[in-house]
Protein backbone atom coordinates (compact mmCIF):
# COMPACT_ATOMS: atom_id res chain seq x y z
CA UNK A 1 0.00 0.00 0.00
CA UNK A 2 2.98 2.48 0.54
CA UNK A 3 4.70 1.53 -2.44
CA UNK A 4 1.19 2.67 -4.29
CA UNK A 5 1.55 5.63 -2.39
CA UNK A 6 4.79 6.31 -3.32
CA UNK A 7 4.08 5.60 -6.98
CA UNK A 8 1.03 8.13 -6.69
CA UNK A 9 3.19 10.73 -5.25
CA UNK A 10 6.18 10.22 -7.83
CA UNK A 11 3.28 10.57 -10.78
CA UNK A 12 1.92 13.63 -9.67
CA UNK A 13 4.96 15.79 -9.06
CA UNK A 14 6.68 14.64 -12.65
CA UNK A 15 3.09 15.95 -13.70
CA UNK A 16 3.20 19.29 -12.20
CA UNK A 17 6.97 19.67 -13.64
CA UNK A 18 5.83 18.68 -16.91
CA UNK A 19 2.84 21.24 -16.77
CA UNK A 20 5.45 23.50 -14.97
CA UNK A 21 7.66 22.99 -17.99
CA UNK A 22 5.12 23.38 -20.76
CA UNK A 23 3.88 26.15 -19.01
CA UNK A 24 7.01 28.49 -18.71
CA UNK A 25 7.97 27.81 -22.38
CA UNK A 26 4.69 28.03 -23.99
CA UNK A 27 3.83 31.25 -22.26
CA UNK A 28 7.22 33.09 -22.95
CA UNK A 29 6.99 32.20 -26.61
CA UNK A 30 3.65 33.75 -27.15
CA UNK A 31 4.73 36.67 -25.20
CA UNK A 32 7.44 37.20 -26.75
CA UNK A 33 5.80 36.56 -30.34
CA UNK A 34 3.22 39.30 -29.40
CA UNK A 35 0.89 41.36 -31.28
CA UNK A 36 1.09 42.26 -35.17
CA UNK A 37 0.16 45.89 -35.74
CA UNK A 38 -0.98 46.29 -39.26
CA UNK A 39 -1.29 49.59 -41.60
CA UNK A 40 -3.58 49.70 -44.59
CA UNK A 41 -2.13 50.15 -48.10
CA UNK A 42 -3.42 53.12 -49.37
CA UNK A 43 -2.26 55.57 -52.38
CA UNK A 44 -0.16 58.67 -51.30
CA UNK A 45 1.96 60.80 -53.30
CA UNK A 46 5.95 60.22 -52.80
CA UNK A 47 8.59 62.25 -54.02
CA UNK A 48 12.33 62.03 -53.58
CA UNK A 49 14.15 64.96 -52.91
CA UNK A 50 17.41 66.72 -52.87
CA UNK A 51 18.58 69.91 -50.47
CA UNK A 52 20.71 72.32 -51.27
CA UNK A 53 20.83 76.03 -50.14
CA UNK A 54 21.33 79.08 -52.37
CA UNK A 55 21.97 82.79 -52.37
CA UNK A 56 18.51 84.92 -53.88
CA UNK A 57 19.22 87.51 -56.81
CA UNK A 58 17.53 89.47 -58.67
CA UNK A 59 16.82 88.16 -62.89
CA UNK A 60 18.58 91.03 -64.32
CA UNK A 61 21.07 93.75 -62.63
CA UNK A 62 23.13 96.64 -64.30
CA UNK A 63 25.71 98.27 -63.21
CA UNK A 64 25.71 101.99 -63.82
CA UNK A 65 28.91 103.85 -64.24
CA UNK A 66 30.78 106.67 -65.89
CA UNK A 67 32.97 106.97 -68.65
CA UNK A 68 34.63 110.51 -67.95
CA UNK A 69 36.19 111.49 -64.51
CA UNK A 70 34.80 114.38 -62.34
CA UNK A 71 33.28 115.45 -59.29
CA UNK A 72 29.81 114.43 -58.44
CA UNK A 73 27.54 117.52 -58.27
CA UNK A 74 24.16 115.76 -57.91
CA UNK A 75 22.53 112.83 -57.38
CA UNK A 76 18.74 112.68 -57.71
CA UNK A 77 17.83 108.97 -56.45
CA UNK A 78 18.82 106.99 -53.63
CA UNK A 79 18.29 103.12 -51.92
CA UNK A 80 15.19 101.32 -53.70
CA UNK A 81 14.14 104.51 -55.66
CA UNK A 82 12.17 103.18 -58.86
CA UNK A 83 13.59 104.67 -62.12
CA UNK A 84 12.32 104.83 -65.72
CA UNK A 85 14.43 104.15 -68.80
CA UNK A 86 16.19 107.65 -69.71
CA UNK A 87 15.87 109.16 -66.42
CA UNK A 88 18.22 111.61 -65.30
CA UNK A 89 19.93 110.01 -61.63
CA UNK A 90 22.81 111.78 -61.20
CA UNK A 91 25.32 114.95 -62.66
CA UNK A 92 28.74 115.56 -62.78
CA UNK A 93 30.60 118.72 -62.72
CA UNK A 94 30.75 120.20 -66.23
CA UNK A 95 32.88 123.09 -66.03
CA UNK A 96 36.40 121.01 -67.05
CA UNK A 97 34.96 119.63 -69.69
CA UNK A 98 33.37 122.46 -70.95
CA UNK A 99 36.15 124.48 -71.19
CA UNK A 100 37.79 121.25 -73.03
CA UNK A 101 35.02 121.44 -75.47
CA UNK A 102 35.62 125.80 -75.71
CA UNK A 103 39.13 124.82 -76.74
CA UNK A 104 38.45 122.31 -79.22
CA UNK A 105 36.16 124.50 -80.83
CA UNK A 106 38.75 127.23 -81.18
CA UNK A 107 41.47 124.75 -82.19
CA UNK A 108 38.53 123.67 -84.58
CA UNK A 109 38.30 127.04 -86.16
CA UNK A 110 41.75 128.15 -86.49
CA UNK A 111 42.46 125.12 -88.57
CA UNK A 112 39.36 126.11 -90.85
CA UNK A 113 40.68 129.18 -91.35
CA UNK A 114 44.02 127.91 -92.16
CA UNK A 115 42.38 125.51 -94.34
CA UNK A 116 40.72 128.53 -96.25
CA UNK A 117 43.90 130.42 -96.50
CA UNK A 118 45.32 127.53 -97.98
CA UNK A 119 42.69 126.27 -100.37
CA UNK A 120 43.05 130.18 -101.72
CA UNK A 121 46.99 129.88 -102.50
CA UNK A 122 46.40 126.64 -104.11
CA UNK A 123 43.74 128.26 -106.71
CA UNK A 124 45.91 131.56 -107.73
CA UNK A 125 48.92 128.91 -107.64
CA UNK A 126 46.90 126.82 -110.28
CA UNK A 127 45.92 129.92 -112.78
CA UNK A 128 49.02 130.86 -113.01
CA UNK A 129 50.30 127.61 -113.15
CA UNK A 130 47.93 127.47 -116.24
CA UNK A 131 49.52 130.45 -118.57
CA UNK A 132 52.85 129.47 -117.57
CA UNK A 133 53.33 131.64 -114.68
CA UNK A 134 54.13 129.53 -111.91
CA UNK A 135 56.20 126.39 -112.28
CA UNK A 136 54.82 122.59 -111.61
CA UNK A 137 56.62 122.59 -108.19
CA UNK A 138 55.03 125.61 -106.93
CA UNK A 139 51.70 124.14 -107.55
CA UNK A 140 52.47 121.15 -106.12
CA UNK A 141 53.58 122.84 -102.91
CA UNK A 142 50.15 124.24 -102.78
CA UNK A 143 48.23 121.08 -103.39
CA UNK A 144 49.95 119.28 -100.21
CA UNK A 145 49.40 122.20 -98.08
CA UNK A 146 45.74 123.05 -98.78
CA UNK A 147 45.26 119.03 -98.36
CA UNK A 148 47.49 119.14 -95.16
CA UNK A 149 45.52 121.84 -93.60
CA UNK A 150 41.98 119.90 -94.74
CA UNK A 151 43.44 117.42 -92.49
CA UNK A 152 43.83 119.54 -89.90
CA UNK A 153 40.48 120.43 -89.78
CA UNK A 154 38.90 117.19 -89.99
CA UNK A 155 40.81 116.15 -87.03
CA UNK A 156 39.91 119.30 -85.12
CA UNK A 157 36.09 118.60 -85.74
CA UNK A 158 36.87 115.33 -84.44
CA UNK A 159 38.11 116.38 -81.24
CA UNK A 160 34.99 118.89 -80.66
CA UNK A 161 32.92 115.80 -81.48
CA UNK A 162 34.89 114.12 -78.74
CA UNK A 163 34.67 117.23 -76.28
CA UNK A 164 30.97 117.21 -76.61
CA UNK A 165 30.72 113.46 -76.27
CA UNK A 166 32.46 113.65 -73.06
CA UNK A 167 30.21 116.64 -71.96
CA UNK A 168 26.97 114.34 -72.34
CA UNK A 169 28.19 111.60 -70.15
CA UNK A 170 28.41 114.36 -67.22
CA UNK A 171 24.59 113.47 -67.00
CA UNK A 172 24.03 110.11 -65.88
CA UNK A 173 21.00 108.00 -67.16
CA UNK A 174 19.56 105.13 -66.14
CA UNK A 175 19.61 102.41 -68.66
CA UNK A 176 16.36 100.27 -68.23
CA UNK A 177 13.48 100.28 -65.73
CA UNK A 178 13.99 99.07 -62.41
CA UNK A 179 14.76 99.80 -59.20
CA UNK A 180 17.95 100.85 -57.08
CA UNK A 181 19.79 98.17 -55.59
CA UNK A 182 23.06 100.08 -54.66
CA UNK A 183 24.41 103.70 -54.89
CA UNK A 184 28.33 103.67 -53.82
CA UNK A 185 28.86 107.69 -54.19
CA UNK A 186 27.76 110.69 -52.82
CA UNK A 187 27.79 114.47 -54.03
CA UNK A 188 31.12 115.53 -53.87
CA UNK A 189 33.31 112.36 -54.29
CA UNK A 190 35.36 112.37 -57.11
CA UNK A 191 35.44 109.39 -59.86
CA UNK A 192 37.97 108.12 -61.60
CA UNK A 193 37.68 106.45 -65.40
CA UNK A 194 41.19 106.36 -66.42
CA UNK A 195 41.59 102.37 -66.14
CA UNK A 196 37.91 100.80 -66.21
CA UNK A 197 34.40 102.69 -65.48
CA UNK A 198 33.45 103.38 -61.95
CA UNK A 199 30.34 101.96 -60.72
CA UNK A 200 28.20 104.27 -59.32
CA UNK A 201 24.77 102.63 -58.92
CA UNK A 202 23.06 99.19 -59.34
CA UNK A 203 19.54 98.43 -60.64
CA UNK A 204 17.40 95.77 -60.60
CA UNK A 205 15.07 95.06 -63.63
CA UNK A 206 12.35 93.42 -62.19
CA UNK A 207 12.30 92.35 -58.22
CA UNK A 208 8.89 90.03 -59.14
CA UNK A 209 11.16 87.60 -60.68
CA UNK A 210 13.96 86.06 -58.36
CA UNK A 211 16.90 83.79 -59.22
CA UNK A 212 18.15 81.29 -56.77
CA UNK A 213 21.97 80.21 -56.92
CA UNK A 214 22.22 76.88 -55.06
CA UNK A 215 25.23 74.76 -54.54
CA UNK A 216 24.54 71.33 -55.12
CA UNK A 217 27.01 68.46 -54.15
CA UNK A 218 28.74 66.52 -56.98
CA UNK A 219 27.15 62.83 -55.22
CA UNK A 220 23.54 64.95 -56.24
CA UNK A 221 24.04 66.76 -59.04
CA UNK A 222 23.25 63.71 -61.82
CA UNK A 223 19.83 63.45 -60.14
CA UNK A 224 19.41 67.12 -60.73
CA UNK A 225 17.26 68.44 -64.77
CA UNK A 226 15.89 71.42 -66.03
CA UNK A 227 12.09 72.11 -65.33
CA UNK A 228 12.43 69.72 -61.77
CA UNK A 229 10.34 71.67 -59.10
CA UNK A 230 11.84 73.23 -56.34
CA UNK A 231 10.21 74.27 -52.81
CA UNK A 232 12.66 76.64 -50.59
CA UNK A 233 12.18 78.66 -47.50
CA UNK A 234 14.03 81.92 -46.38
CA UNK A 235 14.49 82.50 -42.79
CA UNK A 236 12.73 85.95 -42.41
CA UNK A 237 9.35 84.12 -43.18
CA UNK A 238 9.63 80.71 -42.19
CA UNK A 239 5.88 79.69 -41.94
CA UNK A 240 5.80 80.32 -45.76
CA UNK A 241 7.22 77.84 -48.66
CA UNK A 242 8.25 79.23 -51.74
CA UNK A 243 8.04 77.17 -55.56
CA UNK A 244 10.57 77.52 -57.90
CA UNK A 245 11.54 75.90 -61.42
CA UNK A 246 15.05 74.34 -62.11
CA UNK A 247 16.02 76.55 -65.13
CA UNK A 248 19.97 75.17 -65.65
CA UNK A 249 22.69 73.36 -64.03
CA UNK A 250 25.89 75.38 -64.56
CA UNK A 251 28.72 73.06 -65.66
CA UNK A 252 31.46 75.07 -63.89
CA UNK A 253 32.49 73.80 -60.59
CA UNK A 254 32.95 75.21 -57.32
CA UNK A 255 35.61 73.75 -55.26
CA UNK A 256 35.98 74.44 -51.44
CA UNK A 257 38.06 72.60 -48.77
CA UNK A 258 37.97 69.78 -51.41
CA UNK A 259 34.03 69.97 -51.99
CA UNK A 260 33.05 69.68 -54.98
CA UNK A 261 29.79 71.50 -55.95
CA UNK A 262 27.43 72.94 -58.71
CA UNK A 263 25.50 75.96 -59.21
CA UNK A 264 21.86 75.05 -59.74
CA UNK A 265 19.64 78.29 -60.82
CA UNK A 266 16.57 78.44 -59.95
CA UNK A 267 13.64 80.65 -61.20
CA UNK A 268 10.83 81.93 -58.24
CA UNK A 269 7.81 84.07 -58.39
CA UNK A 270 7.91 87.02 -56.27
CA UNK A 271 4.95 89.04 -56.91
CA UNK A 272 4.63 89.75 -53.40
CA UNK A 273 7.91 91.06 -53.08
CA UNK A 274 8.78 88.89 -50.02
CA UNK A 275 12.12 87.59 -51.45
CA UNK A 276 14.95 90.00 -51.00
CA UNK A 277 18.44 90.32 -52.94
CA UNK A 278 21.01 88.17 -50.41
CA UNK A 279 18.63 86.14 -48.77
CA UNK A 280 19.14 82.76 -48.30
CA UNK A 281 17.00 80.30 -49.19
CA UNK A 282 16.54 76.48 -47.75
CA UNK A 283 15.91 74.34 -50.93
CA UNK A 284 14.50 70.98 -51.54
CA UNK A 285 14.52 70.08 -55.08
CA UNK A 286 12.29 67.05 -56.13
CA UNK A 287 14.17 64.98 -58.62
CA UNK A 288 11.20 62.03 -58.90
CA UNK A 289 7.26 62.25 -58.09
CA UNK A 290 4.87 59.87 -58.02
CA UNK A 291 0.68 60.73 -57.64
CA UNK A 292 -1.81 59.13 -56.37
CA UNK A 293 0.60 55.97 -55.86
CA UNK A 294 0.11 52.67 -53.99
CA UNK A 295 2.61 52.92 -50.69
CA UNK A 296 3.56 51.21 -48.14
CA UNK A 297 5.39 51.98 -45.12
CA UNK A 298 8.77 51.54 -45.09
CA UNK A 299 9.13 49.68 -42.30
CA UNK A 300 6.53 46.69 -43.84
CA UNK A 301 9.34 45.80 -45.94
CA UNK A 302 11.95 45.64 -43.81
CA UNK A 303 9.88 43.56 -41.50
CA UNK A 304 10.64 39.79 -40.40
CA UNK A 305 8.05 38.27 -38.34
CA UNK A 306 9.51 36.48 -35.05
CA UNK A 307 9.55 33.13 -34.31
CA UNK A 308 6.50 31.15 -33.49
CA UNK A 309 4.33 33.55 -35.10
CA UNK A 310 1.31 32.26 -36.78
CA UNK A 311 1.88 31.70 -40.43
CA UNK A 312 -1.03 31.17 -42.88
CA UNK A 313 -0.92 27.83 -44.34
CA UNK A 314 -0.55 28.32 -48.26
CA UNK A 315 -3.37 26.23 -48.92
CA UNK A 316 -5.65 28.85 -47.44
CA UNK A 317 -4.05 31.66 -49.24
CA UNK A 318 -6.33 34.00 -51.99
CA UNK A 319 -4.99 33.30 -55.25
CA UNK A 320 -2.80 36.84 -55.40
CA UNK A 321 -4.10 37.65 -59.09
CA UNK A 322 -2.44 38.55 -62.37
CA UNK A 323 0.35 41.20 -61.18
CA UNK A 324 2.62 38.51 -59.67
CA UNK A 325 4.60 36.72 -61.55
CA UNK A 326 4.76 32.70 -60.89
CA UNK A 327 7.49 31.63 -59.17
CA UNK A 328 8.70 29.18 -61.97
CA UNK A 329 9.49 32.17 -64.12
CA UNK A 330 13.11 32.42 -64.08
CA UNK A 331 15.51 35.54 -63.79
CA UNK A 332 13.97 37.44 -61.59
CA UNK A 333 14.37 37.18 -57.71
CA UNK A 334 10.52 38.51 -57.35
CA UNK A 335 9.11 35.66 -55.59
CA UNK A 336 7.91 33.56 -52.16
CA UNK A 337 10.10 32.25 -49.67
CA UNK A 338 10.12 28.49 -49.88
CA UNK A 339 7.42 26.88 -48.96
CA UNK A 340 5.03 29.56 -48.82
CA UNK A 341 3.86 29.53 -52.23
CA UNK A 342 5.49 27.72 -54.34
CA UNK A 343 4.95 23.62 -54.45
CA UNK A 344 2.66 21.18 -52.51
CA UNK A 345 3.23 21.50 -48.92
CA UNK A 346 1.67 19.34 -46.28
CA UNK A 347 0.42 19.88 -42.70
CA UNK A 348 3.99 18.80 -41.23
CA UNK A 349 5.59 21.31 -43.31
CA UNK A 350 3.05 23.70 -42.02
CA UNK A 351 3.09 23.20 -38.66
CA UNK A 352 7.42 23.63 -39.21
CA UNK A 353 6.69 27.03 -40.52
CA UNK A 354 5.01 28.23 -37.98
CA UNK A 355 7.50 27.49 -35.18
CA UNK A 356 10.30 29.14 -37.16
CA UNK A 357 10.42 32.42 -39.67
CA UNK A 358 11.23 30.91 -43.67
CA UNK A 359 13.88 32.58 -45.53
CA UNK A 360 12.67 35.44 -47.67
CA UNK A 361 14.04 35.40 -51.66
CA UNK A 362 13.83 39.37 -52.95
CA UNK A 363 11.53 41.82 -51.94
CA UNK A 364 8.12 41.19 -50.43
CA UNK A 365 5.58 42.17 -46.92
CA UNK A 366 3.93 40.54 -44.83
CA UNK A 367 -0.04 40.41 -45.03
CA UNK A 368 -1.72 39.92 -41.72
CA UNK A 369 -5.57 37.46 -43.40
CA UNK A 370 -7.30 36.85 -39.84
CA UNK A 371 -4.21 37.34 -37.11
CA UNK A 372 -2.32 34.77 -39.48
CA UNK A 373 1.13 36.20 -41.41
CA UNK A 374 1.42 35.63 -44.99
CA UNK A 375 4.46 36.64 -47.37
CA UNK A 376 3.28 38.57 -50.25
CA UNK A 377 6.19 39.14 -53.01
CA UNK A 378 6.15 43.08 -54.38
CA UNK A 379 7.85 44.99 -56.61
CA UNK A 380 8.76 48.99 -55.37
CA UNK A 381 9.16 51.95 -57.04
CA UNK A 382 10.94 55.24 -55.20
CA UNK A 383 11.17 55.38 -52.29
CA UNK A 384 10.91 58.58 -49.65
CA UNK A 385 12.38 57.52 -46.92
CA UNK A 386 8.63 57.20 -45.04
CA UNK A 387 6.56 54.94 -47.89
CA UNK A 388 7.48 52.82 -50.74
CA UNK A 389 5.78 52.62 -54.09
CA UNK A 390 4.38 49.26 -54.78
CA UNK A 391 3.67 48.86 -58.32
CA UNK A 392 3.28 45.08 -58.30
CA UNK A 393 2.06 42.71 -56.04
CA UNK A 394 -0.67 44.24 -53.52
CA UNK A 395 -3.83 46.09 -53.78
CA UNK A 396 -5.28 49.57 -52.17
CA UNK A 397 -6.66 47.83 -48.66
CA UNK A 398 -4.59 45.06 -47.99
CA UNK A 399 -3.12 45.59 -44.00
CA UNK A 400 0.31 44.64 -44.43
CA UNK A 401 2.63 44.25 -41.13
CA UNK A 402 4.53 46.87 -40.24
CA UNK A 403 5.81 45.78 -36.26
CA UNK A 404 5.18 43.17 -33.47
CA UNK A 405 4.56 44.57 -30.03
CA UNK A 406 4.39 42.83 -27.39
CA UNK A 407 1.11 41.75 -25.41
CA UNK A 408 1.67 44.08 -22.45
CA UNK A 409 2.61 46.84 -24.97
CA UNK A 410 -0.18 46.03 -27.25
CA UNK A 411 -2.80 46.62 -24.25
CA UNK A 412 -0.98 49.44 -23.34
CA UNK A 413 -1.21 50.28 -27.06
CA UNK A 414 -5.35 49.40 -26.92
CA UNK A 415 -7.71 53.13 -26.67
CA UNK A 416 -9.49 50.67 -24.38
CA UNK A 417 -6.10 49.71 -21.97
CA UNK A 418 -6.50 51.09 -18.01
CA UNK A 419 -3.68 51.51 -16.07
CA UNK A 420 -3.57 49.63 -12.90
CA UNK A 421 -2.08 52.58 -11.15
CA UNK A 422 -5.16 55.07 -12.06
CA UNK A 423 -8.20 55.15 -9.77
CA UNK A 424 -11.34 53.47 -11.09
CA UNK A 425 -14.87 54.97 -11.74
CA UNK A 426 -16.08 55.63 -7.95
CA UNK A 427 -19.28 53.55 -6.66
CA UNK A 428 -22.39 55.20 -6.46
CA UNK A 429 -24.50 54.71 -3.35
CA UNK A 430 -27.61 53.75 -3.00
Amino acid sequence: MKKIVKILIVCVLLGAIVLAVHKFFFASQTEDVGVMVSEKVKRVTIQTTISSTGTISPMDTVSVGTQVSGDISKIYVDFNSKVKKGQVIAELDRSKLQATLFQAEISESSAKNDYEHKLSVYNRVKKLAETNSASPVDLETAEYEMTAAKLSWESRKSEVQQAKLNLSYCIIKSPIDGVVLERSVDVGQTVAASMSAPTLFVLAKDLAKMRVMADVDEADIGQVKAGQKVTFTVDAFQDDTFSGTVESVRLNPTVTSNVVTYTVVITADNSDLKLLPGMTATCTIVTEEVEDALSVPVTAIKFTPAAGTPMMDPREMPHPGKALKKPSDSGDDFGPPPGMMGGPMGSGAAKKSSSSTPKLVGKGVWVNMNGKAAFRPVKTGINDGVNVQITMGLSEGDSVVVRQESLTAAAQSSPDAVSPFMPGPRKKKK
